[in-house]
């Protein structure tokens, strides 16, 4: 694993239907990660997308969320694009997010376009670090 483990919000287990953690053990490849609270310059997220979505109408949004409790109401911190086959699939995205609560998670949502069921993702990695790591 060429990444920190204990760092990772999805660890780039296939993505097959939509993820919205509330554990700090890990499902389908992603956890809620517990910060207590970011540093005063605040955090990145990055997101490592290593193949293309399987059909073309198919999306796919991964929003940073924070809340006080492990699995209390959640509220978004950070967006990243709306993301479609053929358009910035493979690549890699960061965001940058200040927050105040203890535990961070990254919702996946997925569109399923021909309502088939048969939504796949591989390879999508999304990562915590410090931005001034990330030089930003």
């Amino acid at each position: 694993m060429p990444f920190d483990y204990n760092m990772m919000f999805h660890d780039g287990t296939t993505i097959t239907a939509d993820i919205s953690p509330t554990s700090e053990t890990r499902t389908s490849g992603s956890k809620v990660l517990d910060v207590r609270s970011t540093p005063a310059k605040g955090m990145a997220v990055v997101l490592a997308v290593g193949a293309d979505l399987a059909e073309a109408s198919d999306t796919l949004q991964v929003t940073i969320e924070e809340c006080a409790t492990v699995d209390g109401t959640y509220v978004e911190v950070a967006r990243f694009p709306l993301l479609t086959k053929g358009t910035g699939m493979p690549g890699t995205y960061i965001r940058r997010f200040d927050s105040n609560k203890q535990f961070i998670r990254a919702k996946i949502d997925i569109t399923d376009a021909d309502a088939g069921s048969d939504f796949t993702v591989a390879s999508v990695y999304i990562l915590l670090a410090f931005h001034p790591f990330i030089n930003l």
